[in-house]
Order: C-alpha cells, then sequence, then structure tokens
C-alpha cells in the first residue's frame, strides 16, 4: 500500500474496528469494498534511529516502541546499521537527525536542540518536525524566579545566535532579568569570557551549546563559578549531579510519550504537530552545593508546582 494513503487507512479502521462486534459481518464488507484488509488497516511501520545505542538515546528509543500501539511495526535501530524502508522515521539526536533529513519521508525529530534544528536547513512541514531537548525560555526563566527569588542578572555563554536566543533576550526583558551574554569563539576564548560573566551574574545559565559545554570543560566551567559563588542551573539531572545548584529538563520516558502521541496522531491525519518544546518536565536539585553557596531552596516538588504556575 502506498505510504500516503497508511494515515487514511489507519483513521478508516480506527471507527471501524470498535462496531466489529455488532456488525462484525457488515465491517467486513466494507473493507473489502474498499479493498483494504484489516492487517494493512491497523499497520505504520517505523524505524527509530538512534544517534547512540546507549544512554539517553537508548532509553528514549525503547520507551518510545513501548508507548506506540502493538500493531504498529516498530524497530529501534543504530546508526551503524542499515535504514530500513519504513512508513516513518523518528531521528534520536542530531546525528540521526542530520543523517536522516534529505529522506523524502515523514520525520518526527527528537533529542534535538532547538539552534541544532535550525542549522539542518530543512524546513518545517506536516511531514517534518520536531520535539525539542531544550526548555522553552519562559520555562527557564521561571525555575531562576522561583529557585533564586533575588536574582536579578543572569549569565550565558553561547557560540552562535539563534531563534530560541532571541526568545530568551525578549523573555528575560519582559521577567526584568539583566541577561549578561558573552559569545566564545577563536576571538573570546572560554577561560576569560566565563571569568567575565562570573564577575557580573548572579546565575550561570547552561544553554544546549555543545561547543562549549563538553565533557572536557564542564568540569573547570563547574569549579570556576563554584570559586566564585555563582550557582549554575544545568541542562539536566547529571548536571546536577556533577555540581549545578539545578536544573529542568524532560524525561527520555516524558519525550518518548510526547513523540508516540504524534505518531499516532500522524496515522490518524497525515500530518505531524508544528515543531514544539515538551509538554511535561522535572526537575532536580543539588541541596549540597546548596548549603555550600549558603542558598536557602525549595525542594524539587516545590519547584515544579511554582514553575507550572509562572511559565
Amino acid at each position: 500500500m502506498p505510504i500516503s494513503q497508511q494515515p487514511f487507512i489507519s483513521n478508516l479502521f480506527a471507527f471501524v474496528r470498535p462496531v466489529t462486534g455488532l456488525f462484525g459481518k457488515a465491517t467486513l464488507v466494507l473493507l473489502m469494498v474498499l479493498g483494504i484488509s484489516q492487517a494493512q488497516a491497523s499497520h505504520l511501520s517505523v524505524a527509530i534511529v538512534l544517534s547512540e545505542s546507549q544512554g539517553a538515546y537508548q532509553e528514549l528509543g525503547i520507551e518510545l516502541k513501548n508507548s506506540l500501539p502493538s500493531e504498529y511495526s516498530v524497530q529501534v535501530i543504530g546508526m551503524e546499521s542499515e535504514i530500513p524502508v519504513a512508513d516513518m522515521y523518528v531521528a534520536v539526536g542530531m546525528k540521526a537527525a542530520e543523517s536522516l533529513a534529505n529522506r523524502n519521508h515523514p520525520i518526527l525529530n527528537v533529542l534535538v536542540p532547538h539552534a541544532g534544528f535550525e542549522k539542518l536547513q530543512r524546513p518545517p512541514s506536516a511531514t517534518y518536525s520536531t520535539i525539542f531537548m531544550d526548555q522553552p525560555a519562559q520555562r527557564q526563566l521561571a525555575l531562576i524566579n522561583a529557585a533564586l527569588p533575588n536574582a536579578t542578572s543572569i549569565g550565558i555563554l553561547y557560540d552562535s545566535s539563534s531563534v530560541e536566543l532571541d526568545t530568551l533576550r525578549k523573555q528575560s526583558k519582559v521577567m526584568m532579568f539583566d541577561l549578561n551574554e558573552h559569545k566564545v569563539d577563536q576571538q573570546h576564548p572560554l577561560a576569560g569570557a566565563l571569568f567575565d560573566l562570573l564577575q557580573v551574574s548572579d546565575v550561570l545559565l547552561v544553554l544546549p551549546e555543545s561547543n562549549i559545554y563538553r565533557a572536557d570543560t564542564i568540569r573547570n566551567i563547574l569549579l570556576e563559578t563554584y570559586r566564585a559563588k555563582v550557582p549554575m542551573v544545568g541542562l539536566s539531572a547529571s548536571y546536577v549531579r556533577a555540581g549545578a545548584l539545578c536544573a529542568i529538563y524532560s524525561t527520555p520516558k516524558q519525550i518518548a510519550y510526547q513523540a508516540a502521541e504524534a505518531i499516532e496522531n500522524f496515522a490518524i491525519t497525515g500530518k505531524l504537530p508544528v515543531p514544539q518544546h515538551t509538554k511535561e518536565f522535572e526537575i532536580s536539585v543539588n541541596n549540597q552545593v546548596a548549603r555550600s553557596l549558603g542558598i536557602p531552596i525549595k525542594d524539587a516538588v516545590q519547584l515544579r508546582v511554582e514553575v507550572r504556575r509562572r511559565q
């Protein structure tokens, strides 16, 4: 069956299936008249392509497969494997998103930052979309407001401007924060930019800048923020375990559930949702760092309630 017919067929079967018990033969006759088998009507093949076959990528792939209807044909594969033919592809992470971007098939990207999606240079459409990895600016600022009510200035490091950075600038003005920015590049090395930033900021907000926050730099960045007594707001629970004061993020399970909703809706309508941020989120707090910096802070549950109210 042509891929273009699958959403219509799935929609038809979703309607027909509940009445099969009452009008079993009539339903089967209807399907036969339309030339549609029950197997065809309920089938959607999905290939979930992982940037890496471990960690959050693997966890999200497994969670997404388990969240989709059992009648779907779902494969979770690494990029090292041969990519199978499928009705829909889910790219998990930037490497997979870059690899699949030129395929002429419906594609949903996940675990991709907003700035990374912009770099793919493929416009979003009814068959090409993403669920952004990073949290919306208003949600990040709401966390800072709730966790550090006395903070008035926020420091950020970035290596290139983006739509999301522009949104953060606008939201900072709305919420009356001074946003201190330092670009990091060959002319402005990380060490000097970070030192200058920490002198004028109450908190360092981590952005999903993979060229800045790398495995070989994050430890030194955390040490410098600690020495300057400037708390860091990170991107994930791992940042908090490493020494950030707190972090707001969405778990692989939360992202997988939202992706499953988008895929099931696609099977019905033939359309993916517009690019969007995650709906659900979690917050982690490092109480030891809070005590060391002399910062009174609410627990994660209280902060989550406040962020929901403020965003």
